[in-house]
């Protein structure tokens, strides 16, 4: 084990846990000066999936507390765990009122709690039949997360009827479903898996391109909604397109006066926002609640037959003890928070400082010349990734960045992402100030500044002479 450690140290790639941050904001405060080095000065978060600021909001603990509380006592309960998997002690009218609430809400006919996202995607990719003549096949995109990658090498398939196709390419998914099809002696049952929203880039799939050329060819799509869930939905389409993200010229406005006080039903998606929950080709979405929902677990929602057969064949749901009865009232609040006026007001917070992020760093960036290393990637929603190439470059400027400037942001080094892609993965959140977004981007152009000045020196004179 230690020479496996010694080998990634050597590398640049060995993991380890990071020291907590000294404070962390609850609330908008403001933010230090760009110029202090005191670490007891509270650190800015720009790296949590905590989208739309649920998991950090004092009201929505209060509302979690309130609820459980009427629910424990009305029902007169006062178990703390729910003491067994669903299989055995740990069903509970509350888990089947939520699925039930849930497949409503996804419009979908049924849905299954799990206990992490991570757990739904291994039970849904590892649990699928197939034939034995070795006809089958899974085609993902080359992005897709690691809980999905790890269900498909569990699963029953043959290893050579695994493929991949380019990132968001859907000229490149076709290429490689014709040729399944063509190499196949019979009609294959094809499953094509992919994320709404990928974690790394912050881009969106082309999902009614991808949902169309699956129904024509008789293949069915997973959609892993991790990061589309609170994110978008019917409410805000506009915002998951590029250009109506980024153009425009960015104006201050009363955010509040935009929002009615009726119940908005945003938030539940991607999928719902493009109206493709229906469409014939989805085999069932997968939607995590660690992220915007700000608590914890996942569902998976799709057919009642698929549902039963997870039941049935699922492996983590079967042999996991089930969720807590506070955790399903979490999520049940959740849910009311995303889809309601307030979460529409905090959506419409995080769009605002994502036009507004991208605008100064495309403009900062611009400066830099057309030979410059940094590249700010396509990207219309809260997650945006800036290339810095090469892990002790990343990781320098990350600690910069946090230790000088108080902002929590992480490095995402290779191989977690390929080598020259390395990149700063800076998420914008509705608890985000606007001058605190403005400080992140001067700091990040005079790191910038800094690492191509000193690359330019050893280059010239040789790191010795230094």
């Amino acid at each position: 084990m230690q020479e496996c450690l010694d080998r990634r140290e050597r590398e640049g790639t060995l993991r380890s846990l990071m020291p907590l941050p000294t404070s962390s904001l609850s609330s908008h405060s403001p933010l230090p000066k760009p110029s202090t080095t005191s670490t007891s000065l509270p650190i800015i978060d720009f790296s949590s999936n905590d989208y739309l600021g649920f998991a950090r909001c004092q009201e929505q603990n209060r509302r979690v507390e309130c609820a459980y509380n009427k629910f424990m006592t009305s029902n007169n309960i006062s178990l703390l765990g729910a003491t067994g998997s669903r299989l055995l002690s740990g069903d509970s009218n509350l888990a089947r009122s939520l699925e039930a609430k849930l497949a409503h809400i996804h419009n979908r006919q049924a849905a299954l709690l799990f206990n992490s996202g991570y757990d739904a995607n291994l039970s849904v990719l590892s649990s699928l039949p197939y034939r034995d003549d070795g006809q089958d096949a899974i085609i993902m995109d080359e992005l897709v997360h690691n809980s999905l990658v790890m269900g498909v090498r569990m699963s029953r398939l043959q290893k050579d009827r695994v493929l991949s196709f380019r990132h968001n390419d859907v000229d490149d998914l076709r290429r490689v479903l014709d040729n399944v099809i063509k190499s196949s002696a019979v009609i294959p049952t094809v499953l094509i898996v992919i994320e709404s929203v990928y974690s790394m880039d912050g881009d969106i799939a082309p999902m009614k391109e991808i949902l169309g050329l699956a129904e024509s060819n008789g293949a069915v799509v997973i959609v892993d909604e991790a990061h589309g869930l609170g994110v978008f939905g019917h409410t805000n389409v506009d915002d998951m397109k590029l250009e109506s993200a980024v153009a425009g010229t960015y104006r201050k406005q009363n955010i509040d006066a935009e929002i009615t006080q009726q119940s908005l039903q945003g938030g539940t998606g991607a999928l719902a926002a493009l109206n493709l929950e229906h469409h014939p080709a989805l085999l069932c979405s997968v939607h995590t609640f660690g992220k915007a929902a700000g608590c914890h677990g996942a569902v998976v929602a799709g057919s009642n037959t698929l549902i039963s057969y997870l039941v049935n064949y699922a492996r983590p749901f079967v042999y996991s003890t089930a969720l807590p009865p506070h955790s399903l009232v979490s999520i049940q609040q959740s849910y009311e928070s995303m889809m309601s006026g307030e979460g529409e007001r905090r959506r419409k917070l995080v769009f605002r400082l994502v036009r507004l992020f991208r605008r100064e760093m495309e403009r900062g960036l611009s400066s830099f010349g057309k030979d410059c290393q940094f590249e700010l990637l396509p990207s219309s929603s809260p997650i945006q990734a800036v290339i810095v190439p090469g892990n002790e470059n990343c990781i320098s400027i990350c600690k910069d960045l946090r230790e000088v400037h108080r902002f929590d942001v992480y490095p995402i080094r290779s191989p977690t992402v390929s080598k020259g892609k390395e990149r700063i993965r800076i998420i914008l959140h509705a608890h985000n100030e606007e001058d605190e977004v403005q400080q992140l981007v001067t700091a990040l152009l005079t790191s910038f500044r800094r690492s191509i000045i000193f690359s330019h020196t050893t280059r010239s004179y040789g790191i010795s002479k230094l």
